[in-house]
């Protein structure tokens, strides 16, 4: 595709740059669990328009974690930012930074 045209379809990749609390290292595996559990749940109801991908420990400091989000629609992932900030885990885990970007190119898949 021409970098010049842009697709019928627009993807939309929004990073998340969350700011981690001491405190949730400080929890138990039991702990994390049961605050996991509940807000895994809770984005899930988002996976039909929403993908999610974490990164952590990726050469990142420690207390930072990158949720990447990729949707057609950006109301879309906004819904699931909402629904991230109003989760239990959300205390821990604080979104810093927010950058929005759109795939204008793709390489051609082999078939």
């Amino acid at each position: 595709m021409d970098p010049a045209e842009k697709p019928e379809k627009r993807i939309y990749v929004v990073l998340l740059f969350v700011n981690v609390n001491k405190e949730y290292y400080e929890l138990s595996k039991a702990q994390r669990e049961k605050l996991t559990s509940p807000h895994v749940k809770h984005l899930s109801q988002h996976l039909k328009t929403v993908s999610i991908t974490s990164l952590q420990s990726t050469g990142l400091a420690r207390d930072i974690m990158i949720e990447v989000l990729e949707s057609e629609n950006l109301l879309d992932i906004e819904d699931m930012i909402e629904t991230y900030k109003a989760g239990a885990k959300s205390k821990y885990g604080a979104i810093e930074n927010v950058i929005i970007t759109e795939k204008c190119m793709e390489r051609k898949r082999l078939s």
